[in-house]
Order: structure tokens, then sequence, then C-alpha cells
């Protein structure tokens, strides 16, 4: 089946995988590191015969690549196989050094059919440059695959096989909490889920397990913040702050985090008075992924006024251009920011 060009994701290296008919040249990059690394596993466990890979997969980093070496690998023939695999991670094509941006247009537009070559995009990201001779090429010849974070849905399954082989289970509802505490990274999920799995005496992960020992992201430690702030819990909401800063944020960082929680609040709040209101429009409208932190939300923001939300969201304002534009203490900024929230009256009932 052939991909088009536009289309974002990992669907191109899928249908090769199920077709058995792979590429000459890959680019794998994207924030999901397992999906990244499983699907190069895959790819390698098809194009190298494991007998032969000392002769047939070849990896390079790519600090240090000279256009020598790249050439003589991918123009010596496969050993005892038909094709070869050349792994190159972490080299922008668009910024190589001098000698490798000559021959890669050139290199690239005409490898040979036993040549497998993907460049993999670890540590550095991939920015493709419409100015160069490259990009034209690359377009032209190879499967781009960007590695996003999966959906919700999707990381659910991901997240039950996974616990489902380790000889437990987990609901569904807890799949969702996990999501909505740990983030939706899979790579960072695998260590969290692993705590729970050690901690767990029972045959199923509980919710008090995640909470236990897993760690929490900024944004679910922020919710807690301006759940305190909202029902005048202020010595409590000033204790995570001190936490926050403790842990190395920065005050702008962490106020922004706190100000975009309250924006959210406030679209739930007047989301909820529209009439075709439902959850998926709602965790599109305030840019989340999870089903748990939209529910979470739209309760929080039925129990608050919108008179209160408008005055919160205008505080957050003036102490975003405070903490930008003065040299005063800024966590005394914030702490005053805090203060004036929860004791702004009209937040409704709690």
């Amino acid at each position: 089946m052939a991909i088009k060009k536009d289309e974002i994701g990992y669907k191109q290296i899928q249908s090769d995988l199920q077709s058995k008919n792979y590429q000459k040249l890959y680019i794998f990059y994207g924030e999901e590191d397992y999906l990244k690394e499983r699907y190069l596993q895959r790819l390698k466990k098809a194009i190298v015969d494991e007998t032969f890979a000392q002769f047939n997969l070849v990896e390079f980093e790519g600090k240090g690549l000279t256009a020598e070496m790249l050439t003589e690998t991918i123009e010596s023939y496969p050993a005892f196989s038909e094709r070869k695999m050349v792994i190159i991670k972490d080299l922008d094509i668009y910024k190589p050094q001098t000698s490798l941006s000559d021959i890669l247009p050139n290199l690239l537009s005409d490898l040979p059919d036993y040549i497998c070559l993907v460049f993999y995009y670890d540590t550095i990201e991939y920015k493709p440059d419409k100015r160069t001779k490259l990009y034209s090429v690359v377009n032209k010849f190879a499967s781009i695959n960007e590695f996003g974070h999966m959906s919700e849905n999707e990381l659910i399954t991901q997240i039950s096989k996974y616990v489902r082989n380790a000889g437990k289970e987990i609901s569904k509802d807890t799949c969702q909490y996990l999501l909505f505490l740990c983030g939706n990274s899979m790579t960072n999920l695998l260590t969290e889920i692993d705590k729970a799995i050690a901690h767990s005496t029972l045959s199923e992960i509980k919710k008090y397990n995640i909470e236990t020992v897993c760690t929490r992201t900024l944004d679910a430690v922020v919710f807690d913040l301006t759940d305190h702030i909202a029902a005048k819990r202020f010595d409590k909401a000033i204790s995570i702050l001190n936490d926050l800063i403790a842990q190395k944020n920065t005050e702008v960082m962490l106020f922004s985090v706190i100000q975009k929680h309250m924006q959210r609040m406030y679209a739930a709040k007047l989301f909820m008075g529209t009439p075709s209101a439902n959850p998926k429009e709602l965790m599109s409208l305030i840019g989340t992924g999870s089903s748990f932190y939209a529910n979470k939300i739209q309760d929080m923001s039925r129990r608050i006024s919108l008179d209160w939300l408008r005055k919160c969201i205008k505080i957050c304002g003036e102490t975003d251009i405070a903490l930008k534009s003065s040299s005063a203490d800024k966590i005394k900024i914030i702490e005053i920011a805090l203060l004036e929230m929860a004791s702004t009256e009209d937040r409704g009932k709690f």
C-alpha cells in the first residue's frame, strides 16, 4: 500500500513490515522513543540475518562520520545475504560537515538496491530545511516516519499488555489514572508501571499502588495546587509550590503551568454552557489527550464560579508580566498571586 508523503506518523514502516517490501532509505524521528526504538528493532530483525550481522549491520554515530566512511560502507556488498542495513544516529543531514554535505544529495538519490539506510534521531531534533538541495531528495526517496506520543486508547492497550505479561491485570480506569499522573510518554510510563507492578501484592494493580510509588508529572502536581487555591487552602498550595521550587523548577516556567491550568479551567467552564458539549470536544479544546484530566477539570469547573475564574485569569496575566519584567523576588511574586486568587470571593461551592 502506497503511503502519501504528507501523512504524519509511522504508517509507512508499519505497511512495509506487513508487506515485507522495504525501502532503501528511512528517517525515524519523534518524541516517543519507545515506539521509535521498537520499530527500528523490528526493521533490523526483518533486514538482517543475525548469523551474518557482523557483516551486514553497520551503525554509526553522526558525530565523527565522514564522507569516506559512509561511501565505503554503502558501496560494499552484503555478505551471504541480499540486503545490508546501515543505521546513522543523530546526524543533522541538513547541516552536516562539508564533506558529507557535498555527497549526500547524489548518494541518497541513487542508493543500491541492497541497502537499507536509516537516519535515526534520538538526542537531536530532525529539522528539514526546504532551502537545501537535499530537502527535495529526501522528500522524493525517503520514507519519513514520525513517532509521536500515542493516543490514550493506544497507550491503554500497550499498558494492559505490558502489565499482563508481568502476570497482573490493570483496569481501564486505573490506566487512565496512571496517564493523568505520569503523562503520555510510553518510554517514561514503562518505568512507572514497573514501580507499580513491584509495589502491588495483588493480582491487579490498583490506584493506591500508583499513588504510592509513581512520580507525578508537573501538570498533575499543579492540578493539586490549583485545587487547593480554589478551596482556599493557601498553606497547602504554598507547600506544593515550595516543593516544586526545591526540585529546581524555574519560577517563570512553574507559573506558566499554573496560568495554563487556570486558562483550561476557564475554557472548561465556558464549554459547559455550550449545547453540543461532549468529552472529546473538551479534550481538544483544552489540549489534552487524557480523558481523566478532562473529567477532573470539568468537575472542578462545575464547583467554581465564572466570575472567580475571570478574576484569576486577570491576576495570572498581571503576574506573568511582573515575573518577566521585574527584578523583584519571583517566588514572592508567585506567592502573592496565589494568595490573591485564594482570597478572591465568589468562587463557588466547595
